[in-house]
């Protein structure tokens, strides 16, 4: 390596680490220290340091190759001759920003991926980021590199999702469990309820019956046995019910008296 090459190539990789590539040197003229150099640099996948190779760089390597201590270094290599810098030339930028890279992205190697810009700067992306209902949000969506995007359905107790993306839904036990024990309880409820009523009405009934029977009763107790209304008070007699002793008077009987009767008399009734 030429002591030009040596004392350029620290001071170029300075101005960009990140990008630097090599220098190398395409003209050195006999007898004095006039050499013509070529710095290289790589545009990174970065939409910020794109636009400082592009905007930035010329001047921050003039600024470098123009400091003095640089300048004594390169210098002293030459036996302490005169150096100066004559002049930078940047060629015109081949990349203007990000979307320029896209040719240069290649995402062949993974199954289902993509290019996409993001956060400034190129990505292959898995099929799940690309299309986020993949999964029809029922499920987790995994990038496999080389089978492609899988789903991982999600299953609770209550319900289950299943199929390729997710696609179908049905009941879990615990669903059914609960339906079942809901109507059983239900069912129960309502026996509870109609034997409630019936025995009701039942009861009812029975009270009813025997309530209409004592009326029954306490009527004719009425109608036969009081006789507070009966007719001896409009014949102007006492009450033989009354408190009051009736008591015959058996002095003018004639005890002697025989009493005959006569045969009875069948009658006939038949037509």
């Amino acid at each position: 390596m030429t002591p030009p090459l040596i004392l350029l190539q620290p001071l170029c990789k300075e101005a960009e680490p990140q990008s630097f590539e090599k220098v190398q040197i395409i003209k050195l003229s006999n007898g004095s220290v006039v050499a013509a150099s070529l710095a290289e640099y790589s545009y990174l996948n970065n939409e910020t340091q794109i636009q400082f190779v592009n905007t930035e760089l010329e001047g921050v390597l003039t600024d470098i190759l123009n400091n003095t201590s640089n300048l004594n270094k390169i210098s002293q290599a030459f036996d302490n001759r005169s150096v100066n810098l004559k002049e930078i030339t940047f060629l015109s930028p081949e990349v203007n920003n990000i979307t320029d890279l896209k040719p240069y992205v290649d995402c062949t190697q993974f199954a289902n991926y993509t290019a996409v810009i993001s956060n400034g700067q190129w990505q292959c992306a898995g099929h799940c980021k690309t299309h986020p209902n993949y999964c029809n949000h029922h499920g987790e969506c995994l990038n496999e590199i080389q089978k492609g995007p899988i789903c991982r359905c999600y299953e609770s107790s209550l319900q289950q999702f299943y199929g390729p993306q997710c696609e179908f839904f049905r009941r879990g036990p615990a669903f059914y469990g609960a339906l079942f024990g809901s109507l059983a309880a239900v069912f129960l409820l309502l026996i509870g309820i109609i034997i409630a009523v019936y025995a009701k009405k039942k009861y009812t009934g029975i009270w009813k019956r025997s309530n209409s029977f004592n009326r029954r009763l306490s009527i004719l107790e009425d109608d036969f046995f009081d006789f507070t209304n009966s007719a001896y008070h409009n014949l102007g007699m006492k009450d033989p019910y009354l408190s009051e002793t009736y008591r015959p008077h058996l002095g003018n009987v004639d005890t002697q008296v025989q009493v005959t009767t006569d045969d009875p008399e069948v009658l006939d009734i038949n037509p």
